[in-house]
């Protein structure tokens, strides 16, 4: 289900308590089960304030636009290049602030039993499947409660539930197929995670585990705000950490130093920037932090092989 509004806040958390028990949605739509139902929600808004929600697993995300997520006490923003996760049952807050312009969102909360079933079925050994047979097997899969970067592979999905819902309207098997080949995206996301919290320097996975739970939020900071000044006390601040003990295990998380991670962001945007708009060069340095043309031209260079003008012609 798509919808293009957001549901009444009194009656979704009432629906929540209660379970979808009367298996009824949004506007009086039939539901196939109790639980919360598998529903993206796709509308513009100038404002919102939408707090406290015990949600199901869900992404959220903007197609245009900023919004702000908290989960367990810490905000995050939610720009146009990322997708922020929170589990099953916990509490959301989502705010996006008033703009001249509209946010479009595009957040999707995948249902109740549908996440559970299929994120235990990607993780079901081909042998066990069979002894497994039609029972539900919902053991509770979790994951960290951060910013994703929003790669060609995901946006490659996003498209295509776009397009296929306006070019050929609602399927509900085409919908729940969508869904299943994002949570398989998502997951492999989590196994490289699962890799990088492995490589970090601790014995006990759970300090390895906490380690990396402090990373992330200053790693998020830099996602959502690497056009800005971002200062090593900042983001160290951020992961309540000492700035070169933070420094360290960084580079060993994600082989590259905050500034390395800045610059490759810029240079990710600036790409985006010249391939799909006619901004003059100069705008673009501007919009990505750099204090001239020239510097982002030289660093455009020095990681493209092509100056920014030379990248713009290949790409149209």
């Amino acid at each position: 289900m798509i919808f293009h509004e957001f549901p009444d806040l009194s009656w979704l958390k009432n629906q929540i308590a209660q379970g979808f028990s009367n298996r009824m949605g949004w506007d009086n739509l039939p539901l196939d089960t109790e639980g919360f139902p598998s529903v993206i929600i796709h509308t513009k808004v100038r404002e919102c304030f939408r707090p406290d929600i015990q949600g199901p697993f869900s992404f959220f995300l903007n197609l245009r636009g900023n919004s702000l997520c908290s989960v367990d006490r810490q905000t995050t923003r939610i720009d146009e290049d990322n997708y922020f996760v929170s589990n099953r049952s916990q509490l959301y807050t989502l705010q996006v602030e008033e703009h001249s312009n509209d946010t479009e969102t595009f957040n999707i909360h995948f249902g109740e039993f549908f996440s559970g079933s299929v994120l235990n079925s990607l993780v079901t050994p081909a042998d066990s499947i069979l002894d497994a047979g039609t029972a539900k097997q919902l053991s509770p899969v979790a994951f960290f409660n951060q910013l994703h970067r929003r790669d060609a592979s995901f946006n490659a999905l996003i498209r295509a539930i776009l397009i296929s819902d306006k070019e050929m309207g609602p399927s509900k098997l085409r919908f729940e197929e969508q869904l299943a080949s994002l949570l398989s995206y998502h997951l492999q996301q989590h196994r490289h995670i699962a890799g990088i919290v492995n490589n970090l320097p601790p014995v006990r996975k759970a300090t390895r585990v906490e380690i990396y739970k402090r990373l992330s939020r200053a790693m998020d900071v830099l996602r959502a705000g690497f056009c800005e000044e971002i200062s090593l006390d900042q983001l160290a601040a951020e992961a309540c950490l000492s700035k070169y003990h933070f420094l360290r295990l960084f580079r060993t998380a994600y082989e590259l130093s905050p500034y390395q991670y800045i610059q490759h962001l810029r240079i990710e945007r600036a790409r985006a920037l010249l391939a799909n708009s006619v901004l003059p060069i100069t705008d673009i340095a501007t919009l990505l932090g750099f204090d001239n043309g020239q510097s982002f031209s030289r660093l455009f260079y020095q990681r493209m092989g092509l100056y920014p003008t030379q990248y713009r012609h290949q790409s149209k």
